[in-house]
């Protein structure tokens, strides 16, 4: 069994992080240097590389994957989006992921690239993340398949008993588990579960939690990805819009506010947004106890 299905199954708390490829040299030498200091505060199961659907940041992804998979072997899971792509495009991207060791996938669909039509984004022959799932249980060589989930709803599907369909769908093609969409609501992480394992799923579910960096950058990112901000958020971050350090301890304490409580309820797994930051991550492991 992978080490990452090992972790996200384990009855102790685990933690993953999630970072994007930068755009510079500079910027992923940086990433590394901060990625290095969450892993030498935190026990981390696993960290997991984004990309750009259409290949936008595609180069960049490869190469800090295999840079990350050669200091963390087996803790470093590869994003693969479908839309826009074809079998060609995603088997030559697979087998450069093998050849670095790199067997562990989060299956996405992808936003539609600015510019391509919803019928050209499938014309590869991946309509939904499902068939990629289902793509790469066929292909073969993976150890763990991760897949996403919207508590709030999908934002480009209003029927939320459709998008549950969806989601299902995924798990049924062949997925290991599942990490979500950020949230601030524990309800809203909470209903979404009961309703999709109403619907049978079985997989593990990992709530994504998002660290707020800046107030204005978290309301865009929430309205890119159909998930609300609380009124209770914004009013406890705004009195420290110009005070960066206290805005990273508050942000702490409402990061870590919210884990405990998805703790008391059960949740042993936490999928963390990074931004690619170590600071705030760090605070939150100390209000937690997480710290080495």
């Amino acid at each position: 069994m992978s080490a990452i299905i090992e972790e996200i199954r384990s009855p102790e708390v685990t933690v993953s992080i999630e970072v994007f490829p930068p755009k510079s040299e500079n910027g992923a030498a940086r990433l590394l240097e901060e990625t290095a200091r969450i892993q030498e505060g935190v026990r981390v199961a696993f960290t997991s590389v984004t990309y750009g659907a259409g290949g936008s940041t595609r180069d960049g992804t490869l190469n800090l994957v295999i840079e990350l998979a050669k200091r963390n072997p087996g803790r470093v899971v590869a994003h693969l989006t479908c839309v826009g792509s074809n079998e060609e495009a995603l088997s030559r991207l697979l087998s450069a992921y093998h050849e670095s060791g790199m067997t562990d996938i989060m299956a996405l669909r992808g936003d539609i690239p600015e510019g391509m039509t919803r019928e050209e984004a499938v014309s590869g022959g991946f309509r939904y993340a499902a068939d990629l799932v289902r793509w790469l249980r066929e292909a073969g060589g993976v150890s763990s398949i991760g897949v996403a989930g919207y508590p709030e709803g999908h934002p480009e599907t209003p029927d939320r008993a459709k998008d549950l369909d969806h989601f299902v769908a995924k798990a049924g093609a062949g997925a290991d588990y599942a990490a979500t969409q950020f949230f601030f609501e524990n309800s809203d992480y909470f209903r979404f579960v009961v309703e999709a394992a109403a619907r049978g799923l079985q997989i593990p579910v990992a709530p994504g939690v998002l660290p707020v960096r800046d107030i204005d950058q978290v309301v865009r990112f929430a309205g890119m990805c159909g998930a609300a901000v609380p009124e209770r958020v914004l009013s406890a971050l705004e009195p420290y819009r110009g005070d960066p350090e206290g805005f990273k301890e508050k942000s702490a304490d409402l990061a870590a506010e919210q884990i405990s409580g998805l703790i008391e309820a059960g949740v042993r797994h936490f999928h963390i947004y990074s931004l690619n930051k170590s600071d705030i991550v760090l605070g939150i492991a100390d209000r937690l106890g997480w710290r080495r």
